[in-house]
Parts: C-alpha cells; sequence; structure tokens
C-alpha cells in the first residue's frame, strides 16, 4: 500500500468509516508521532516533505524501492501543504487521544495502610515501588493513565519511582506537592506533625506547599525542602546523608537535637505505644541519640539516663515523669 493509499484509508477511519485496516494505520501513525517527539519547527518545503517521509517510512513495510527526490512545482506546494495539514490533524488527534486529563472519577483506586510499627511495600503498575513507615496510608490508582502518575500519602513513605518524563509522579500529601520524573526521595508529611519534608536520595525534586503552589523548592540529592505549619514558605537545606532519612527501613532512628514533643510521636509511630506526658515542660527538652533495632525498654532506658526521666510501662501505655536535666 503506498503512501496515498495509506492516506485514503486513515481519512476514511478519521472520518468514522469501520476500518480495522485504517485503525490498525492510525495506531501506526500515533505511535510514529510519539517516537518523533514533535514535528520539525520548520515551513519548508523539503523539511516537511523529508518528515512525512519519514513518517509514512516509519509505518510502511519495508521495500528496496529506492526514495525519489521530486523537484518542488506549485501542485506539489499544495500538497505538501494539505499533507502538512493532515499530519497536524492527526497529531492533535493523538495529543487528544493520549494526553487528555482523566478525572479522578474514571480511575479505580487502591489504598495500603499500615499500624504503628508496621511497614509495608507497594509495587505500582509502572514497577514504582513505595515503602510505607509505621501509621501511614497510600491511596493509588490501580492504572497510572493521564498527564501524571498521582498518588496520595498519609504519614511517611520511600519512594523509588520509574522514569517516564513524559507522565510526571505527583505525591499528594497532608502539607505538600511532591514532582518527579523518575528518582529517590522520602517524604515525611504526618498530619499530627507541625512539620513535613521531603529529601532527596537520587534525582532532581519539585516539592510546593499544598494550598500556595507559588511557593516551591527544587531539590538534588542530599538536600531537604521543609514545611512548618503556619508558615507560607518552604526552607531548603542540605543533609550530610540522605540515607538516614529513610533509616526507619532498617528499623533504625537518629535524634539529631530534636524536641521531646517529635521524639515521643515518632517512638509512638515505630513502637505502638501512647505515651503520657506528666510534666508538658518536657515536650520542649532536645534530645541526641540513635539506635539500631533497639526495643522500646532499651530506648526509654537511655532517655532515663541521658535525661533524668523516669517510665512506666502500662500494656500499650508509656507513663513519663521528670524533666529533662
Amino acid at each position: 500500500m503506498n503512501s496515498k493509499e495509506q492516506e485514503r484509508v486513515l481519512r476514511e477511519y478519521l472520518n468514522g468509516q469501520d476500518s480495522p485496516e485504517g485503525k490498525a494505520l492510525f495506531d501506526k501513525w500515533t505511535q510514529s508521532l510519539y517516537d518523533e517527539n514533535s514535528l520539525p519547527i520548520s515551513d519548508t518545503e523539503e523539511v516537511l516533505s523529508q518528515t512525512q517521509q519519514r513518517m509514512w517510512a516509519h509505518i510502511s513495510p519495508k521495500t528496496s524501492s529506492p526514495i525519489i527526490r521530486l523537484v518542488p512545482s506549485w501542485g506539489l506546494r499544495l500538497g505538501v501543504a494539505a499533507s502538512i495539514l493532515f499530519i497536524s490533524v492527526l497529531a492533535w488527534l493523538w495529543i487528544a487521544k493520549f494526553h487528555q486529563p482523566i478525572s479522578e472519577s474514571e480511575l479505580s483506586y487502591q489504598t495500603i495502610k499500615t499500624k504503628a510499627g508496621e511497614h509495608a511495600t507497594v509495587i505500582l503498575e509502572d514497577g514504582t515501588k513505595v515503602f510505607l513507615n509505621g501509621a501511614s496510608s497510600l491511596r493509588f490508582p490501580k492504572e497510572l493513565k493521564g498527564l501524571t502518575r498521582h498518588v496520595y500519602l498519609e504519614g511517611e513513605a520511600y519512594f523509588e519511582v520509574t522514569h517516564n518524563p513524559q507522565q510526571p509522579f505527583v505525591v499528594s500529601s497532608k502539607h505538600l506537592n511532591t514532582t518527579v520524573k523518575g528518582t529517590t526521595f522520602d517524604v515525611h508529611d504526618y498530619a499530627q506533625d507541625s512539620q513535613a519534608n521531603v529529601t532527596v536520595l537520587t534525582g532532581k525534586v519539585a516539592v510546593e506547599i499544598a494550598d500556595n503552589t507559588k511557593h516551591n523548592c527544587l531539590i538534588l540529592p542530599n538536600q531537604m525542602c521543609t514545611y512548618e505549619n503556619g508558615k507560607a514558605f518552604l526552607t531548603q537545606s542540605v543533609v550530610a546523608d540522605a540515607s538516614e532519612s529513610i533509616s526507619w527501613r532498617e528499623r533504625k532512628v537518629y535524634f539529631k537535637r530534636e524536641c521531646m514533643g517529635l521524639v515521643f510521636r515518632k517512638l509512638e509511630r515505630m513502637y505502638n505505644v501512647s505515651f503520657q506526658i506528666k510534666n508538658p515542660q518536657l515536650l520542649d527538652c532536645i534530645w541526641i541519640a540513635s539506635f539500631e533495632n533497639a526495643s522500646l525498654e532499651e530506648v526509654l532506658q537511655s532517655m532515663q539516663s541521658s535525661l533524668g526521666i523516669q517510665y512506666q510501662i502500662k500494656g500499650k501505655e508509656v507513663i513519663i515523669t521528670g524533666i529533662c536535666q
């Protein structure tokens, strides 16, 4: 089938004629548009003609026939213009078919939740891996269609995103929207915490405030973007070792000059307990410590020796008395 016959079959299919042959050609054409990435920005007959020949060759069976270059004439000028118009129409149809936004009502979602002290691993349709920390949830579409791969996080998760520059990966959490095209990063955004942050291990990540998209930051490996409740801006900083942000995956924990209020919340999520703090002043104390595969008892003993507090464990409740020294 030569190019004129192919064009006729395509036109008939686009006009609504039921044609398996036309549909097959259309699918091949749209794939060629995708492979070409974009039409050349040029209006010269030679470039446009070369583009058309290259795209027809992409969808036609290979032959040993030589390529014949015709000398431009007035009639050919009209033919090229009509063909380029046809290409443009097909390009528009391709965009409409493959790149139109898909409403959430058209997607089927699934939610994975973890309890305090639990971890979970989720593998999405495109191969992206998500590792959920305790007391967290991930809502995601079963099929990653549309302009973006959009998921919703409550809590904390580490993402290993499959690279796809044509379909960015977006994580919406309580305070932040995080956008990537393929990278590894940690999102820590619990509703109970006054601070949320995103830490990058590899690649490049764009972060913006969920309800104020004018404020954003672009972070690279070993960088962190931080949001604090009540503030209308993000803070960008460098971290010594970004892998520490995902130490929770290996049951490791680092407290680097963290206030005890945040320490207790982290321990509640790690060990599935609740703390009763008898002296509220203790929540403002600062603690420095690190643990690996430690039991709750070991952590509390370290807290007692370094801060001078007292503790009592009653089932799933831990009572803390005293004040840091």
